[in-house]
C-alpha cells in the first residue's frame, strides 16, 4: 500500500527530466508546465489546465523546501558557524532556488517540494485509512502501563538510579584521583 502511493508520487512529480536538463543532456522541461498562451512563467499563477497537469501549489512546495533547507543547513557541522546559521542559509538557500524561474534549478527545487508536500499528504491519508496514530497511541499507552506495574512489581526505576549513581560516583573519584595525581607531579 505505502510502495504503490510513494511510487504515484514518484511518477506525478518527476525529477529526472530536470535533472538531465540541469546536467545539459537534455532539453529543459518547465515546472510546473506552462500554458500554451502565456509565454512568461509566473508559478505563483499555476492552475492545471488538463487532468494530467500536476496538481502545483507553490506556498506548499515553497514551505516545504524552506523546511527541508532548514533541516540540511542545520546539519552541516562547519567550524566557527552554529547550527542555526547554517538553518537559515539552507533554508534561505533552497527558498531562492524555488523561487528563481527561468531555470532548470528552479524546476528541479519546485518539483522537489511538491514531491515532499505530496508525501506528507500520502501520509496523513494513510493514517487517515488505517487510523496509525490512535492505534499507536493505545499500544503504547498499553505498553506504558505494563511498564509501570513491572516498575510497582520490582522497584525497577530504583535499581536503574542506583546503578547510574554508583557509575557516576566511581567515575568521579577516578577522574578526582587523576586530577590530584596531575597536581603532584
Amino acid at each position: 500500500l505505502t510502495i504503490r502511493r510513494t511510487t504515484n508520487v514518484r511518477k506525478r512529480y518527476p525529477t529526472a527530466p530536470h535533472l538531465k536538463a540541469l546536467l545539459r543532456a537534455g532539453q529543459r522541461k518547465p515546472f510546473p508546465p506552462l500554458d500554451g498562451d502565456d509565454e512568461k512563467e509566473n508559478p505563483w499563477r499555476y492552475q492545471p489546465v488538463y487532468n494530467d497537469d500536476p496538481d502545483f501549489r507553490m506556498p506548499y512546495a515553497l514551505i516545504a523546501m524552506v523546511l527541508v533547507g532548514s533541516i540540511a543547513g542545520g546539519n552541516i557541522h562547519l567550524p566557527l558557524f552554529p547550527a542555526w546559521i547554517g538553518g537559515i542559509g539552507g533554508a534561505a538557500l533552497l527558498a531562492f532556488l524555488t523561487v528563481s524561474t527561468g531555470s532548470s534549478r528552479g524546476d528541479l527545487a519546485r518539483a522537489m517540494g511538491m514531491r515532499v508536500v505530496s508525501l506528507a499528504e500520502e501520509a496523513l491519508n494513510i493514517n487517515k485509512d488505517l487510523r496509525v496514530f490512535r492505534k499507536v497511541g493505545t499500544v503504547s499507552g498499553l505498553i506504558f502501563d505494563k511498564i509501570l506495574i513491572i516498575d510497582r512489581k520490582h522497584r525497577v526505576k530504583d535499581r536503574i538510579i542506583q546503578g547510574f549513581t554508583w557509575i557516576y560516583d566511581k567515575a568521579s573519584n577516578t577522574a578526582a584521583q587523576v586530577q590530584a595525581d596531575i597536581k603532584e607531579q
